[in-house]
């Protein structure tokens, strides 16, 4: 919490008063021939100063510029060709105007609408006798006379009692020469403020307001983001939360001045810091409430601690200024890594001499795994996790660590999963084999996954069968023919592992015979579980030769035969093997009976 001296609250309440921002550098002195100045630095004392060198000019009751037309600074606008500045100012503003003339001998003049000219000065050096500055008996215009050289002009402009707003123009030509041409010339430009009710300067107002949580961030790293929405994403377990907050008023001028508190529930600490924090300051949240005296800007950021270290959890955070609650924020976090577990997408058989290549890609060991927390959560992790535990075939094999997100990625919680590919040595093993995935927790401490048993292929496609899923089909039926291989050990072949050398015929077209359905299988289809299947669609009666084959490094003949489409419905290997099943069950009923019936005699 830090508490500004009385000083520098006057100070900023009226540097702040502009909207603008803290002043960085002070405006040089007056420099462009026929240029027009409006000096926006506050006054401290309350007084506003006119001056020929804005650096020393001062203003009062500026709220805010509420559009660029002119050059605009923190402390200065200048205008040069006929921007049309708008502003907002309190009813007691009083603005230092200036207008520089340094080679030509133009006419210039300032006119100002719903307001007054004061403290007029100029500095004149006659050179054909004929210059004259002129003050309108309203105090409305001044005019400096065409004629005369190296002349500058400065005053005051002050909002009229009960106006709504104030115009300041400024004109330069060689038509004007006194009172009645004023506005005989070129329009330099001009400026408009509208005049603020006292009731609503520097008050909070929600709608010009920010108040958003922002990216969480790292301990001891530097927070970032000014964003005007809401961060929607869980806060990782010993992470920081941040809340964004940009106070402004109803006339979008920055609030400075006040106490803005935050205090958070569930065991979190909050830190308020002018703006976005250095590196290490979230140490500073030590307690549950923090209150911060005149935020320098009009913003903060609110630091917001994990409410117990390692659980998820969450935090309401209530934010006050000057005592009234202006938003609240819930934060949530996520816990330590409490499981891992190995999804259904990965791969079931590896190959023996798997290389460490990218994932998915054929004949790779694939796997996929979920990270959480106690409650559930998806986490985020930044380290991928280690095989452990290997035995059988599975004997010296780890997961790849190449980076590149083709070979894995690590734990994301916005897709939730992680993926990697694992390298298998090569060796004479092959067949049964199990592993577990291990990761650590925060606290170093080691979480596995269940025991996975997966079957290690050893070499290539040695061998492969066909087969259909029904004997016959009836017309408009879809047929579907499964090949499945093994590795020359009489294991299932590996996942990923690609039908190499392909060939697949089954007679018919469009129109008669079979037709293929969906993707066809091709030299690129994979085998996974140790098959793929190809789909037809039995279109006309009739019986329809097939053949496969795959080349192998054991050569192996095609598998040959015909299948038949017949209206009068097709009997599934199912179907037939429910009937033997039935038929088994009728006889062994009827040698039951009959032994019952020889034992009676």
């Amino acid at each position: 919490m830090s508490t500004k001296t009385n000083f520098k609250r006057v100070a900023l309440v009226a540097v702040a008063s502009l909207g603008l921002g803290v002043l960085t550098s002070i405006a040089p002195a007056n420099a462009g021939d026929g240029d027009a100045y409006v000096s926006l630095i506050a006054s401290i004392s309350g007084e506003a100063t006119a001056s020929a060198t804005n650096a020393n000019a001062r203003q009062v009751g500026v709220v805010t510029m509420t559009n660029t037309a002119a050059v605009t600074t923190a402390s200065l606008l200048t205008f040069s060709t006929g921007q049309a500045q708008t502003g907002i100012c309190l009813s007691t503003c009083s603005l230092p105007i200036s207008f520089q003339r340094t080679s030509d001998t133009n006419g210039y003049s300032i006119v100002v609408v719903n307001g007054t000219l004061s403290k007029i000065a100029d500095t004149i050096t006659l050179t054909n006798g004929s210059g004259v500055l002129s003050v309108a008996g309203d105090r409305k215009t001044i005019v400096l006379a065409a004629g005369t050289t190296d002349s500058s002009l400065n005053a005051l402009a002050t909002v009229a009692s009960g106006a709504t707003s104030m115009q300041v123009q400024f004109y330069k030509g060689a038509g004007i020469t006194d009172l009645t041409t004023a506005t005989q010339g070129t329009l330099v430009g001009s400026l408009t403020m509208t005049i603020a009710s006292a009731s609503a300067s520097g008050v909070f107002s929600e709608a010009n307001s920010t108040i958003n949580t922002q990216i969480p961030y790292v301990k001891g790293t530097t927070a970032s983001g000014l964003n005007a929405y809401d961060s929607t994403s869980r806060i990782a377990n010993g992470s920081v939360g941040a809340i964004y907050v940009a106070l402004q008023d109803a006339y979008t001028a920055a609030i400075t001045t006040g106490t803005l508190t935050a205090s958070a529930t569930g065991g979190a600490f909050v830190n308020i810091t002018d703006g976005a924090p250095a590196a290490g300051q979230d140490y500073a949240a030590v307690s549950a409430f923090d209150s911060e005296t005149d935020v320098v800007g009009g913003d903060a950021y609110i630091h917001v601690t994990q409410p117990v270290s390692g659980v998820a959890g969450s935090s309401t955070v209530t934010i006050t200024l000057n005592g009234q609650v202006i938003g609240t924020k819930t934060l949530n976090w996520n816990g330590d890594i409490a499981s891992i577990t190995v999804t259904d997408n990965s791969d079931s058989i590896w190959r023996n001499n798997s290389a460490d290549s990218a994932a998915g890609t054929g004949g790779t060991a694939y796997v996929e795994y979920i990270v959480k927390d106690a409650a559930g959560n998806a986490l985020t992790t930044s380290t991928v996790p280690t095989i452990s535990g290997a035995t059988g075939a599975l004997v010296g094999a780890a997961l790849s660590t190449t980076s590149g997100t083709t070979y894995g990625a690590s734990m994301d919680a916005s897709t939730g999963y992680g993926y990697g590919t694992v390298i298998v040595p090569s060796s004479t093993l092959n067949g049964a084999g199990s592993y577990k995935l291990k990761i650590l927790n925060s606290l170093g401490t080691a979480i596995y996954t269940t025991e996975q048993k997966i079957t290690v292929s050893n070499g290539g496609l040695n061998s492969f069968a066909a087969a259909w899923d029904k004997t016959s089909y009836a017309p408009g039926e879809i047929a579907v023919l499964t090949v499945t291989g093994k590795d020359i050990y009489g294991n299932t072949i590996a996942d990923g592992t690609l039908a190499a050398g392909l060939s697949l015929t089954v007679a018919g077209s469009a129109t008669a015979g079979f037709s293929s359905v969906g993707t066809a299988c091709s030299t690129a289809t994979a085998f996974y579980a140790g098959k793929f299947t190809c789909k037809f669609a039995a279109n006309t009666e009739g019986a329809w030769s097939y053949s496969v084959d795959v080349s192998t490094a054991t050569p192996q003949s095609a598998s040959v035969g015909s299948v038949k489409i017949t209206s009068g419905g097709g009997v599934s290997n199912a179907d037939v093997l429910k009937a033997i099943v039935s038929l088994i069950a009728s006889i062994n009923k009827q040698i039951a009976a009959l032994q019952k019936a020889l034992l009676k005699k």
